[in-house]
């Protein structure tokens, strides 16, 4: 996807306000038709993409409704063997010409740099976004929906004799870095609306992976009221390991990394880690001081293995030892993950820690001027504007009496979201974790009764004292 968000053409009617979700939603209904055609009818080359299409055109070129379907897809008959990739960069192309062809004086100014778009007046602006409704325009939807009732509607007939073959559509490294972050997000959301579109073709499954840190800016992003995370559930599985999968393949690394080195015999977690760290079993110990996700545990084992220095057996005490900075890590690479959603999360997880312990109850925030300060550095950052903390912020910098709690709700559901703590809501309840249960806590259940336990991936970074173990 590289290619699209390179492009200047699109980055540069995303800079003067043309909306591209138009733009991006005819790309992936076109791309993942085209794909679904090649691996339906296995097509490997030119002379099979148009002998498919003829079959396509004699079935459905006398149907009124789908004519203009069938002629969407006769300006591609010979292109159905090509990659997905390349179907991306050749739609790409077309579109770049014709808005070339329409306003290509005013994309190069663009190139040139010096935010030529914002020298453009507002009705300059208005002229070129009109200008472009001409070459992208909602018909081309209307056609590729057709397409997709085209492709539906053979599936049935196949399904006539007994062609039960599914065809899965795998999309994945979404959240590499791209050179136009805001480009990325809206294509992103163009393809989740997209999915919906073809459920009609039941023996197709197009799967997404996606990080959620990613889908929670795609979220924020998008000011659209159709666009809501509760209407994005029928469509989303949370991936989640437990501890048995988690110890399996553990145990099948060591027993590999070990094969390589050492001994042909079989080696497992427990003969390389026999020792307790204090009462608890090595395992257990470790897994906590995780996501849940095989690279956290993976990362914790190559730590110890590595603060070892060679030796046969992995003590308690240097599992204590490696813990410390594998914690480190384990911060930065949270800040990492979540510094595009949540812009704020380096100065809230410093703001925990000056506690210096892992329990602490919201009301112990209250006290002092830690709370101000924070506020105030975060309403004065503007750079934090897109961060949904920021506003919170804003709003108790400029109260004559703020309500502490207010900010301390969003504080907590933020930190609660990206995995730093568990919450407590009432006495006598358990904590609660992003990773294992909801990931997302209504602000509005949280209270001043409610306490926080910072996650224990994180206590070796903050140096907490082991009698918190």
């Amino acid at each position: 996807m590289s290619y699209v968000t390179n492009s200047d053409v699109l980055r540069f009617l995303q800079a003067i306000g043309a909306d591209l979700d138009l733009t991006f939603q005819v790309l992936w209904k076109h791309v993942l038709c085209i794909e679904f055609i090649r691996l339906r009818y296995n097509v490997q080359s030119e002379t099979t993409s148009k002998s498919v299409f003829g079959s396509i055109f004699d079935r459905f070129s006398r149907d009124d409704r789908k004519k203009r379907s069938v002629t969407y897809l006769k300006n591609w008959e010979g292109k159905f063997w090509i990659t997905m990739d390349q179907n991306i960069k050749e739609l790409t192309e077309k579109v770049e010409n014709e808005v070339k062809a329409e306003v290509g004086a005013e994309v190069e100014k663009f190139k040139l740099g010096g935010q030529y778009e914002k020298r453009l007046s507002s009705d300059k602006k208005s002229e070129i976004v009109a200008r472009i409704r001409k070459i992208i325009h909602a018909d081309q939807l209307a056609e590729l929906a057709g397409v997709i009732d085209i492709l539906a509607e053979l599936e049935r007939e196949d399904k006539k004799h007994f062609d039960e073959t599914k065809y899965y559509i795998m999309i994945d490294r979404l959240d590499e870095n791209w050179v136009d972050v805001s480009i990325r997000f809206k294509l992103i959301r163009a393809l989740i609306e997209t999915l919906k579109s073809f459920r009609r073709i039941t023996d197709l499954k197009i799967l997404v992976a996606l990080r959620s840190d990613v889908l929670e800016r795609v979220i924020q992003e998008t000011a659209d009221i159709s666009f809501q995370r509760e209407k994005l559930d029928d469509y989303f599985i949370r991936l989640k390991w437990d501890k048995s999968l988690l110890k399996q393949l553990i145990d099948t690394r060591i027993q590999t990394l070990f094969k390589q080195r050492y001994t042909q015999n079989a080696i497992h977690f427990a003969d390389v880690f026999p020792y307790n760290v204090g009462n608890v079993d090595p395992f257990e110990y470790m897994i906590e001081r995780t996501l849940m996700r095989p690279r956290d545990i993976i990362a914790f084992v190559n730590q110890c293995l590595k603060t070892a220095e060679g030796t046969y057996e992995v003590t308690g005490q240097t599992i204590r030892k490696a813990e410390i900075e594998f914690s480190r890590i384990r911060r930065d690479a949270l800040e990492q993950e979540w510094q595009s959603a949540f812009p704020t999360i380096e100065r809230l997880l410093d703001f925990i820690g000056k506690k210096q312990k892992p329990v602490i109850g919201l009301s112990e925030f209250v006290d002092g001027n830690e709370l101000d300060e924070l506020a105030l550095a975060i309403d004065s950052d503007a750079s934090l504007s897109e961060d949904p903390l920021h506003v919170a912020a804003k709003n108790y910098c400029a109260s004559s009496k703020p309500d502490h709690y207010d900010l301390l709700r969003v504080l907590v559901g933020t930190l609660y979201r990206v995995g730093a703590v568990g919450v407590k809501l009432r006495n006598g309840n358990r904590y609660l974790y992003s990773h294992n249960d909801e990931p997302i806590l209504s602000i509005a259940q949280i209270t001043e009764d409610t306490r926080i336990r910072i996650h224990p991936m994180l206590w070796g970074s903050y140096r907490f004292p082991m009698k918190h173990d």
